[in-house]
């Protein structure tokens, strides 16, 4: 909630991280509160390792599912196999990409939560050689909507306000 109030004073993107189990649960209420009152935010949550993601580890708890209907996107950042060093070294030289998009989604179109899940493994690994830290993005299905209301509405919004009692 704090990161809510800090994106709706100062119009930008609100930022929370917490770690994996009970720590990510703790972010729910506030990331379907913002969900629904349309707060660009990021939620940076940690997991358990890839290699025992899915078998109940302690402190392991699902979180991209739990917040899948919650938020306006989700990233999980994963080797594709995290016994394979470049794998993981692929997934560290995607974070820049991940979050670059991540804080375009959240602010783009009808603004709203979005969720990067950090497991572990990728957490504690090392990168090696240099990073691009202004990537391209790649989203090539995204294209937020951008509505313009039709005269009459604006009318009609006029209209209500000039015959309130009380407007704000």
């Amino acid at each position: 909630f704090a990161a809510q109030g800090v994106s709706r004073t100062t119009n930008k993107v609100g930022l929370c991280m917490a770690t994996s189990g009970p720590g990510a649960t703790n972010l729910v209420t506030a990331i379907a509160d913002a969900k629904m009152d349309s707060v660009p935010l990021i939620a940076i949550t940690g997991q358990v390792a890839q290699k025992v993601i899915g078998t109940d580890a302690f402190q392991e708890t699902p979180i991209v599912e739990i917040c899948r209907a919650i938020t306006k996107h989700y990233y999980m950042i994963t080797a594709r196999d995290w016994r394979e060093a470049e794998d993981v070294q692929r997934a560290l030289r995607d974070i820049p990409r991940i979050v670059k998009e991540a804080f375009f989604i959240a602010k783009t179109g009808r603004p709203g939560p979005v969720l990067i899940d950090f497991p572990k493994n990728i957490q504690s690994a090392a990168l090696e050689g240099d990073i691009d830290w202004d990537p391209p993005m790649n989203l090539p299905s995204y294209h937020p909507e951008r509505k313009k209301a039709a005269p009459e509405q604006i009318k009609q919004v006029i209209a209500a306000i000039k015959h309130s009692r009380r407007p704000m």
